[in-house]
């Protein structure tokens, strides 16, 4: 089976699993916090690998979307890795549509998983063009609860990027953590 197939079955059965976790008076007295706007705002830092090629960067992310319940939120995220590579800057930016669900759920931490797929986007790989291609990406945090809508997640996270351009193509994978400040 296709390991890209098998991850979009998970993902998109993966509320079915988790609600069950959430005690019904959590799930209950989160409902409300936890629905509508979802935003968020993080960075961290990264390793950014081409063929050939790899070094310590890092990255920024901005997420809006909407949590339909503690469980399932469905947002658009903007990103930028970068490092220094063979003593020239190269970005890469991603933009990404994400399903993010919640294996655990409690008042003061809970615990997620997302993944997304869209587009990724780079100058860098040949001058005086723009590189395009799928992008993918997904990770794996814990949001901890500072304020009643608000949450400070660290997270590992993992993209992959297939960039073409003028018959160049170019994979970039980047591996890194990052810390981000998410509003529900």
């Amino acid at each position: 089976m296709n390991h890209g197939l098998l991850a979009a079955l998970l993902l998109a059965a993966a509320p079915a699993f988790a609600a069950p976790l959430a005690s019904s008076d959590e799930w209950n007295s989160q409902q409300s916090s936890l629905e509508g706007l979802y935003a968020g705002i993080g960075g961290g830092g990264n390793l950014l690998i081409v063929p050939g090629d790899n070094s310590f960067g890092y990255d920024a992310e901005l997420r809006l979307g909407y949590s339909f319940n503690p469980v399932l939120a469905i947002y658009l995220s903007g990103s930028v890795d970068g490092a220094r590579l063979s003593g020239r800057t190269f970005r890469s930016g991603q933009i990404v549509a994400f399903v993010q669900y919640h294996l655990l759920v409690k008042p003061a931490v809970m615990v997620y998983g997302r993944g997304g797929i869209g587009v990724g986007l780079s100058r860098d790989v040949v001058p005086d063009a723009t590189a395009a291609g799928l992008a993918e990406a997904g990770g794996l945090g814990v949001e901890i609860r500072v304020a009643p809508n608000l949450f400070l997640a660290p997270e590992l996270f993992y993209r992959n990027t297939s960039l073409s351009t003028r018959g160049i193509d170019q994979q970039v994978h980047t591996v890194g953590l990052q810390l981000a400040l998410l509003y529900y």
